[in-house]
């Protein structure tokens, strides 16, 4: 085999200097990247960790209110008896009023 052939052999089999160097930058270049895609990624998730405590605490919030809101007394029905109340009231007063006058027109005679 001639010195030319073998040397052409030699470059094919293994690669250059020039392109391993090539290669070991291209290879560091992927690996910084996959350094940052990690720690964006690690960035992304605590984000994502924070924002849904954040929503289970609005939620949690929200479900006691709606809970506090249903257990209320139904105003509707408050009002109507305090209506009937001030009624039986006013009809309670009027009785003394004339209960009263009546002792009072006693007293006077």
């Amino acid at each position: 085999m001639s010195g030319a052939r073998r040397f052409a052999l030699f470059s094919e089999e293994y690669p250059s200097e020039s392109k391993c160097v090539t290669l070991q930058n291209a290879l560091e270049e992927c690996r910084l990247n996959l350094a940052q895609s990690e720690m964006a990624g690690k960035a992304a998730e605590l984000s994502l960790t924070l924002q849904a405590t954040q929503q289970e605490k609005v939620v949690t919030a929200l479900r006691r209110e709606i809970a506090s809101l249903q257990s209320a007394p139904d105003l509707h029905t408050t009002l109507t008896e305090l209506e009937e109340r001030n009624c039986e009231m006013d009809e309670l007063l009027r009785s003394k009023c004339v209960e009263i006058e009546g002792y009072d027109d006693r007293i006077l005679e």
